[in-house]
């Protein structure tokens, strides 16, 4: 089965290349396709700038490389894949994508850590109450011991249960608004990134094309001047050349009315 080209394929990159890559090899091939005149050059074109829309976004490139290995995986779900396919596949993790994972793998320890502290509070508490948890002097130490550690009077152990869940979804939804602007802020300095590196490749590419051209000038006005000095010698030669012979002739004719 012929595989599939995919866009790092078109700019002729691997999977791991960075913005700074993605760039120089979109700018580069999009003057080599400039510089040709074949029938498919618009459509090669359109290929190459959709290319790069994606790849130079973190979020489509993110959702592009999951549909690359979503076909990879169904391929070749039926074989095992040797170790250092493995390892070759971690080596080529998207940086920011590696860094969202130990941020979000962190939450989910921090979490944990949390609900554990939660939980032995609740078991020091039932311990300290009396025999049979159920009873008021147990309720009543459990809302006391609520109270010191929230600052929330409950008026009863499930009113107090309820607005613990409350608290733990709140906290858990702040979590992943924090994650997310952690996210959108990665996004925007990349963005921002990238933007830089293309106005200074646009910038070298311009002075580049500006020193070219005064080359060129410059080529031109040499063999400009070097032709003149050919035509201004040639003239000479043949204006010396015909006072040569008007002389010659002249000295005959003196010659002969002696």
């Amino acid at each position: 089965m012929t595989q599939k080209t995919t866009y790092y394929d078109l700019l002729g990159l691997a999977p791991e290349a960075d913005l700074e890559r993605i760039g120089a090899a979109y700018l580069r091939l999009s003057r080599e396709l400039a510089e040709r005149a074949d029938d498919d050059v618009e459509i090669r074109q359109k290929k190459l700038k959709q290319a790069f829309e994606v790849l130079s976004d973190p979020v489509r490139r993110a959702a592009y490389d999951a549909g690359l290995n979503g076909q990879s995986s169904l391929s070749f779900r039926g074989e095992s894949p040797l170790p250092g396919e493995v390892a070759l596949g971690g080596a080529r993790r998207n940086p920011v994508r590696v860094l969202l994972s130990i941020i979000a793998t962190l939450m989910i320890v921090g979490l944990v850590i949390q609900v554990g502290v939660m939980f032995s509070t609740y078991r020091r508490v039932n311990e300290a109450a009396l025999p049979n948890a159920a009873s008021p002097a147990a309720e009543k130490a459990y809302l006391q011991d609520f109270y010191q550690t929230y600052g929330i009077r409950a008026a009863s152990r499930e009113e107090a249960d309820l607005l613990l869940a409350d608290m733990r979804r709140k906290e858990a939804a702040e979590r992943e608004q924090r994650t997310q602007e952690r996210q959108q802020e990665e996004q925007e300095r990349a963005q921002r990134r990238f933007e830089e590196e293309s106005r200074r490749l646009g910038a070298q590419v311009t002075a580049d094309n500006l020193r070219a051209e005064e080359e060129a000038r410059r080529v031109r006005e040499d063999e400009e001047r070097r032709k003149e000095a050919q035509e201004k010698a040639q003239q000479d030669a043949e204006r010396m050349k015909r006072e040569a012979e008007i002389a010659r002739f002249r000295s005959r004719s003196g010659l002969g009315s002696e």
